[in-house]
């Protein structure tokens, strides 16, 4: 990839070896500063192992990992977390119990005074900028168990801006979200774009990766298969380089003819879930 800025976090011929298996083998990656880099890979391709040598969970066999052009060593999470390095997951592990204060800071309190005790009015009044800053209206002193799915992504992002994390991992940050959520999603993306944070962007979707990433990088079986500006691809393209062949039809018409009616629904709605859905299984 051609570009004139460098690389807040790059990663240089990583490779990662268990027993009887190279889950990694010489993967480059580079995350730009106010960009999204999409991590594109079928299941198995190398992506969940690459986000714990980037977070500190795994420690590469060969390879180099560099912030700002400069060699770093992650022993370990709370290193990761230091140099400003934040994951979120799919499932990311949050509190039910506790207020939306209470998962921003946890692990990571403000303190106050000789006794060093906790400094409530100061978090929640950190955790009201954060949230005000992503332009979502949460309560900080609300029980995260109240909150949506969206909303707890959005709490989880903010946790990882509490200690100005500079470089955020999205790992299919969008697959428990509505459509509508999806789009309030994107906007937050933009604006950790805006301010200049480094985004590795995890999804099967393809319409979420060219929506929002500016650059892609390839695994297969664990190895990079090649990189570049997201505008300079096709889908199908991507395809091909994601599973070493040209595929030219995933699901091909097959011609049968339709048997009878085993189910209907009709105009099937819930108050908080969905409404009019409508469809017959033959």
């Amino acid at each position: 990839m051609n570009d004139s800025t460098t690389p807040l976090l790059s990663l240089q011929g990583i490779s990662k070896v268990f027993p009887g298996v190279r889950a990694l083998n010489n993967v480059h990656v580079d995350l730009y500063p106010g960009k999204v880099t999409a991590l594109i890979g079928e299941n198995g391709a190398g992506k969940s192992t690459l986000v714990k040598v980037m977070t500190g969970i795994y420690q590469p066999d060969e390879g180099e990992l560099r912030y700002k052009a400069i060699p770093i060593k992650l022993p370990n999470p709370e290193s990761a977390h230091k140099v400003g390095i934040t994951a979120i997951h799919q499932e990311t592990v949050l509190f039910d119990e506790l207020s939306v204060t209470e998962n921003i800071f946890v692990g990571h309190y403000v303190r106050s005074g000789l006794f060093k005790r906790l400094n409530w009015p100061v978090m929640h009044q950190q955790a009201r900028a954060i949230l005000t800053r992503l332009e979502v209206n949460i309560d900080p002193h609300a029980t995260l168990k109240d909150l949506s799915i969206a909303q707890r992504h959005m709490v989880a992002i903010a946790r990882a801006l509490s200690f100005d994390a500079q470089v955020v991992i999205l790992d299919e940050p969008t697959a428990a979200l509505s459509q509508h959520e999806i789009i309030e999603f994107y906007q937050i993306v933009e604006r950790l774009k805006a301010e200049g944070k480094a985004i590795l962007f995890i999804s099967h979707k393809f319409d979420e990766i060219f929506a929002i990433s500016d650059y892609y990088t390839v695994l297969r079986d664990g190895s990079y298969v090649g990189s570049g500006k997201t505008s300079d691809i096709s889908e199908r393209q991507m395809v091909t380089m994601m599973v070493g062949r040209e595929v030219s039809q995933a699901y091909p018409k097959v011609s049968c003819e339709p048997g009878e009616t085993v189910l209907e629904v009709q105009n099937l709605s819930h108050p908080t879930e969905f409404a009019g859905i409508s469809f017959s299984l033959r």
